[in-house]
């Protein structure tokens, strides 16, 4: 056995995957829930599903006790509200509570360019910058910070039927990643005791409708991607914060591109990554 590790946003595409893995690893798994159903699948696969909230410091003292290490996977999302809460000040609770109980690895999954100055208008992305600072910083754990390229699961999440739904022009190539290949790069950055920063991507380097097209291949049918100007997304962004988060953010990759060295992934981590082909089927 390897020790156990807490596993935060558990129930999430990168966290549930993660369990998994760990699982076969060697390492237990403690995983963390908001409800003990939300645990139920979790508890299936034979991990231990411990009740608590990241916003609730006095719940993560008994989650974390007599664990090795915490992996970190927590994902408010643009729009979802509490960036701040969840982000910044709930990685800070688990962090401490971490550190209070003995644990002596503390594995981090972030994103790609948090720190550039467009990220800065994208609550996630400047909290998520936050607590990067804030946890390489600490003397008391040894620290990992994994910055995930574009997750493939985002070309399903701005599917609506036959076409998709793109933000801005997006000329700029993405790297593209799948939530199971950031979950087996943290189960590594255990096994191998890797620590610092590290841009995490995969092979494929394509556009938002280079990536379309490669998927609409592997499916058989056509998909049309259509780009409403980021301009169009503005005055409703005035009311709406999640239209006002989602429009900065396509800002940033329509500016910036959000691309990343994939080699790292295969040489540090040992993980080959899918492909774009790979993952759709």
């Amino acid at each position: 056995m390897n020790g156990t590790v807490l596993v935060a946003g558990a129930t999430g595409r990168v966290g549930s995957a993660a369990v998994g893995y760990f699982l076969r690893a060697g390492f237990g798994v403690r995983a963390l829930a908001r409800s003990e159903k939300g645990g139920d699948r979790l508890r299936s696969s034979g991990a231990e599903v411990v009740v608590g909230d990241v916003t609730q410091p006095r719940s993560l003292a008994p989650a974390v006790e007599g664990c090795s290490g915490v992996y970190a996977a927590l994902a408010a999302g643009p729009g979802r509200g509490g960036a701040e809460e969840v982000e910044y000040r709930g990685n800070l609770n688990l962090l401490a509570a971490a550190e209070e109980a003995g644990a002596s690895r503390f594995v981090y999954s972030s994103a790609l360019l948090v720190d550039h100055p467009l990220a800065q208008k994208v609550g996630v992305f400047r909290e998520k910058w936050r607590f990067e600072e804030v946890l390489l910083r600490s003397a008391d754990v040894s620290a990992t910070v994994l910055r995930p390229a574009m997750f493939l699961e985002t070309l399903l999440m701005a599917l609506r039927g036959p076409g998709a739904f793109v933000a801005g022009r997006q000329r700029r190539p993405a790297s593209w990643i799948s939530a199971s290949d950031v979950a087996l790069a943290a189960v590594r950055a255990f096994e191998k005791d890797i620590t610092g920063r590290h841009e995490l991507a995969g092979p494929d380097l394509e556009t938002f409708d280079g990536a379309y097209a490669r998927l609409a291949g592997v499916w058989g049918r056509k998909i049309r991607v259509l780009h409403p100007p980021l301009a169009s997304l503005r005055l409703p962004g005035l009311i709406f914060g999640e239209v006002r988060e989602l429009a900065n953010m396509f800002a940033l990759f329509d500016t910036a591109g959000y691309a990343a060295d994939p080699a790292p992934l295969r040489e540090t981590f040992g993980v080959e990554a899918a492909t774009i082909e790979e993952w759709a089927k």
